[in-house]
């Protein structure tokens, strides 16, 4: 009977020979054989794999596993889970990865979750489906599915190391199929797939999300037992979301933009720091100073301002005056044309930019308003 390493390196081999998109992105993972988890996974970095359950695969079906596993890191499970259920979001990305593997020709393990019902929908619309059929609680008894696939990675939790992983994945999957299309070998369904992933059409508001949940860290309470587990007798802690205590929102108003124009804008993201469970949200309005500052609670919602200033632009003084007078906010927004040379310095806070312009910002996030 063959070691774990040899069964891997030649089913590795095999996915590069006959399949190079998904072998020459499975080349980029490095490897960890633990008997921590119940059949495979990946934490977006590497390739977590049981040697018992992998080694009673025949060589096809360990083929079919990695390019599986492979298809988690090129759709960024790991980063986009954010406050999800990990067993049903698991569900969802395993629907949509099965239908890619089987469709690029190649056999997975006895008990992959396989329907077409969920073609052409993304991990998002059918966990939502999932959600609204009975959650995970209606998915319990899938036969032989552990719902481990996407393993949390505590390297990529912040918003600037997840932006980098985002952009070398993408990188990657370019590099990939211009290989496999090189050889003959990039299966035509993939190719809209790679299109998507190169140059992802997320709008603005998706974004944005994703950056405050970045900077809502997380946690595991006994207080709120798990209710998946709760009928089999174990009190397990469930994941929760405490609140954000303060955010701040800065409103460029030099001029490049009407009044309407900025608060739809802001109705927008005042959604989404409720949705995010934001306590307090220090608001200034700025052009070469701040010209005005308020303080809104969640009942206080939404942003809804009449604009002051119309001068010049300068990012510094006001974000100067936020890390003065408000050192504890989890982040900054700030909504602008970036039509400024003048950024002051980097404050101790994430920034995001909110901009209806491409231009670049010396530090923080460029969120761009389509």
């Amino acid at each position: 009977m063959e070691d774990i390493k040899t069964a891997f390196t030649r089913a590795r081999s095999s996915l590069l020979l006959k399949q190079p998109f998904f072998g020459t992105l499975c080349l980029r993972l490095g490897a960890e054989f633990t008997e921590d988890i119940p059949t495979a996974g990946t934490n977006g970095e590497k390739l977590l794999i049981n040697p018992t359950f992998f080694l009673k695969q025949t060589h096809e079906q360990r083929v079919g596993l990695l390019a599986h596993e492979v298809m988690h890191c090129v759709y960024m499970h790991v980063l986009r889970i954010g406050e999800r259920d990990p067993f049903l979001w698991n569900v969802a990305g395993d629907y949509v990865i099965n239908l890619v593997v089987t469709d690029a020709g190649m056999i997975l393990p006895e008990g992959g979750l396989l329907d077409d019902k969920y073609r052409d929908m993304t991990a998002d619309e059918i966990y939502n489906t999932l959600q609204q059929n009975g959650g995970a609680e209606a998915l319990s008894g899938l036969s032989d599915f552990d719902g481990t696939c996407v393993q949390p990675n505590p390297s990529l939790t912040d918003s600037g190391s997840q932006s980098k992983h985002e952009a070398d994945m993408r990188v990657a999957v370019q590099q990939a199929a211009e290989t496999a299309k090189a050889q003959g070998k990039l299966p035509g369904s993939l190719s809209k797939l790679v299109d998507d992933i190169v140059s992802p059409k997320v709008n603005w508001k998706q974004k944005l999300a994703r950056f405050l949940k970045s900077n809502n860290k997380s946690d595991y309470s006994w207080q709120k037992p798990n209710r998946r587990f709760v009928a089999n007798g174990l009190y397990l802690p469930s994941l929760y979301s405490p609140c954000i205590e303060e955010i701040g929102v800065i409103v460029d108003t030099s001029g490049s933009r009407t009044d309407e124009e900025l608060n739809q804008d802001l109705s927008e993201i005042s959604s989404m720091l409720v949705d995010a469970n934001v306590e307090n949200i220090r608001f200034m309005q700025a052009d070469t100073d701040v010209t005005d500052e308020q303080t809104f609670t969640r009942e206080s919602m939404p942003l809804k301002v009449t604009m002051e200033g119309r001068g010049g632009t300068r990012f510094g003084p006001a974000i100067a005056e936020m890390a003065e007078k408000y050192p504890s906010v989890s982040c900054l927004i700030y909504l602008t044309d970036l039509e400024s040379n003048d950024f002051g310095n980097q404050p101790h806070f994430p920034v995001v930019w909110i901009t209806n312009s491409a231009t670049d910002a010396p530090y923080g996030e460029v969120i761009e308003i389509h």
